[in-house]
């Protein structure tokens, strides 16, 4: 069985572009792991392949979902599953491209949890988050599991009502959840891996960063986002938080374009810190 070439490595390093090479080279198809990317319509600021690329070389797991629903990582694990089977009847290699963490993180160990969460937890979890907000939620979640924030950031709102529905649903703690996890194959395991990560130095990948905000937003991002903004992006958190369009939308709203560049290309560096980390502690390979 042919290894997958995998490929990641922090926002604007290059990838897009080592992808396409390697593929023309090998006569391979690409699986995109861009938690952007899946998004129709987001096209200028997740720096999606140009038309050109995309008939260039076969893409998969692009433009699968509408802006105004979140997509999952389970969803991504098995529309993966179905590009690797079809990519295979086509005796092509793969190639995996992008720099989404838990998206990469699928294809080494588990992240899926398979916890099925009744709906009178989630009604209960948003009846409580209506009244108290995240606040509300946290103190539950303490009072149910006090070393909840041993595993995970319980300042963060988007991880306090899944941790907080999992507590109530199995009546475990989140260590025990944890111990459960882990003990889970990878959902994308089973086949050889080739790991390759392209990075750049500091002062190039900033560069490079910033000029790509600015393209973007020089580009048409402003009129993608306010299109968005009518297709009901504002009602997926996952989507209308991401680098560029968050900025973008905070700029609408207040009628001032004036800093949007210089806001998406500080976001930007800030989350390429956060990949490398990622990359460094959560990869294994």
């Amino acid at each position: 069985m042919d290894e997958v070439i995998i490929i990641s490595g922090p926002t604007a390093a290059g990838k897009t572009a080592k992808a396409i090479e390697l593929a023309l080279e090998l006569g391979a198809e690409i699986i995109s792991c861009d938690s952007v990317q899946v998004y129709k319509h987001m096209d200028i600021g997740s720096a999606k392949p140009s038309q050109k690329e995309l008939a260039q070389v076969p893409h998969h797991l692009i433009d699968v979902c509408p802006p105004s629903r979140q997509f999952s990582v389970g969803e991504y694990v098995e529309l993966s599953k179905i590009a690797l089977e079809k990519i295979r009847k086509n005796k092509h290699r793969a190639i995996v491209a992008g720099g989404s963490g838990f998206y990469l993180k699928a294809w080494f160990s588990p992240v899926c949890d398979e916890i099925e969460i009744p709906k009178p937890v989630k009604d209960e979890c948003e009846a409580l988050q209506k009244i108290g907000g995240a606040d509300a939620l946290k103190e539950k979640l303490l009072s149910l599991d006090p070393c909840a924030a041993e595993i995970i950031d319980i300042q963060n709102p988007r991880r306090i009502r899944p941790a907080l529905e999992r507590v109530l649903a199995t009546s475990k703690t989140l260590k025990e959840l944890r111990k459960n996890f882990e003990s889970l194959p990878c959902p994308l395991g089973g086949f050889p891996k080739k790991y390759i990560n392209i990075d750049l130095p500091d002062a190039e990948l900033f560069c490079r960063a910033k000029l790509r905000a600015q393209k973007m937003v020089e580009g048409g991002l402003i009129e993608e986002t306010k299109k968005l903004l009518l297709l009901g992006i504002e009602k997926n958190p996952s989507a209308c938080n991401a680098i560029g369009y968050r900025e973008t939308i905070a700029a609408i709203k207040k009628n001032d374009f004036s800093t949007l560049a210089e806001d998406i290309f500080l976001s930007t560096k800030h989350l390429i810190k956060k990949q490398r980390k990622f990359l460094k502690t959560q990869i294994s390979f």
